[in-house]
């Protein structure tokens, strides 16, 4: 019996359903498309293998991997749009389909984290989970089906009349639902209407839930707070909910003129923030001062300029991997901070948990705020910080945001002015 891989190997790869203009679009080199690829949860790879290296209909990938249609092209616009490449959506789909498709791999190219180490679409789909292989196995030795005849058909026609029925039907709910119709004039920033929208929803705590992020959206975080008051709203944010306990202060030397970051962190490239000083030098070390990775790199005198002082990771540096990091600036010896750069799982279940709470139905200065205080939940102060410094630019005459830094700046033992310089 032919396998899975020589079924889809044999199988006629069509032109994708593509969701943005490729014409005239230069496909993404294939280091950025597998890249890209790498990144994504095994779900959303399917969707991309599916729609993209086999060419399937965005309805039977729908029906391979039992998504509803709509959120299948929801996720992959997704995916596109928060591609760290930094790539036009339309130029990674035709990096994607070419890398998917080609012949031979390009050498340089990272090798897919699943699979036989190439990207050939018929080596990617036996890593797919068992029940997505069976289903893609039953829809390929299905025999097309030709009815002989061309035209639309009285049958078709008749499908989407009630299609079309269907949605009018759909759009009168929605006006006529006010969970609904809040969270499509939220989407759209008319949030003093959604909040009068919500208020009528027959579920009080879904109803101050939503609220209360109407609020945060504009900047009114005593509203908003307020309205987390009612109860099981807090339920509802989970580990997003607001930090209201006393954290303990970390342990750090507070005339140090190394300042962020500090504690845990996720990036592996931080920038660092220091106390302006002479010409002098910056050290980090990994494992404590572990010989086989130190980088020195040397500083300007910023004396005459701004008290604090931020620095980009040096391009020259590599990744810092996993575990404790010192750093030290002028004299590293005698001026140090620490950190620590989490592992690959937990970074993981960072992004997992902000990807499935923090949807595009929340407006972006909300998501500052939860996202703030999930890092502070999880230890990432750093982060933490960088979150409510970005609320306290977008409203500076709001004092909660400038609060949260000074909370988060007492826990690191640094000045406010480390996040809000």
């Amino acid at each position: 019996m032919k396998t899975l891989g020589a079924a889809v190997a044999s199988f006629e790869y069509e032109e994708p359903s593509w969701l943005h203009s490729v014409e005239a679009m230069k496909p993404a080199s294939p280091e950025d498309s597998a890249h890209f690829l790498n990144s994504l949860e095994e779900e959303d790879l399917g969707l991309f293998v599916l729609a993209y290296g086999m060419g399937m209909r965005l309805g039977e990938v729908s029906q391979t991997l039992k998504l509803d249609p709509a959120l299948v092209v929801w996720r992959i616009r997704r995916a596109l749009q928060r591609s760290k490449a930094s790539l036009p959506p339309a130029s990674l789909e035709l990096g994607v389909t070419e890398l998917l498709r080609a012949d031979t791999q390009s050498e340089g190219v990272p090798p897919p984290q699943t699979g036989d180490g190439t990207w050939a679409v018929a080596s990617i789909v036996e890593s797919l989970d068992d029940t997505v292989q069976d289903r893609l196995k039953a829809g390929l030795s299905s025999p097309a089906v030709d009815s002989g005849r061309s035209g639309v058909g009285i049958g078709l026609v008749v499908l989407i009349l009630v299609g079309a029925a269907g949605f009018m039907v759909f759009g009168a709910i929605r006006d006529v639902n006010p969970l609904w119709r809040g969270k499509d004039l939220m989407r759209t920033g008319r949030f003093s209407a959604a909040r009068e929208a919500f208020a009528d929803y027959w579920d009080p705590v879904v109803a101050h839930e939503q609220i209360s992020i109407c609020y945060l959206a504009v900047g009114d975080f005593t509203n908003a707070l307020a309205k987390m008051e009612y109860p099981g709203v807090l339920d509802r944010f989970g580990a997003f909910s607001p930090v209201t306990e006393d954290l303990e202060p970390l342990d750090f030397d507070p005339g140090s003129h190394a300042l962020l970051p500090r504690g845990l962190i996720r990036t592996s490239e931080p920038p660092f923030v220091y106390k302006a000083g002479p010409a002098g030098r910056i050290l980090i070390s990994v494992g404590w001062r572990d010989e086989d990775f130190v980088r020195i790199a040397e500083l300007p005198d910023t004396t005459s300029g701004p008290p604090i002082v931020r620095m980009a990771y040096p391009d020259a540096w590599p990744t810092l991997p996993a575990g404790v990091v010192v750093w030290g600036v002028e004299d590293p010896e005698l001026s140090q901070a620490d950190f620590i750069c989490i592992d690959k799982e937990e970074r993981l279940e960072v992004r997992s948990d902000c990807l499935r709470f923090l949807t595009r139905n929340i407006p972006q200065n909300a998501q500052l705020f939860f996202r703030g205080h999930y890092y502070m939940r999880r230890g990432l102060y750093t982060e933490a910080g960088q979150q409510f410094a970005k609320l306290a630019r977008n409203f500076p005459g709001e004092s909660y945001p400038k609060e949260m830094v000074a909370t988060v700046s007492g826990i690191l033992g640094v000045d406010q002015q480390a996040f809000l310089r």
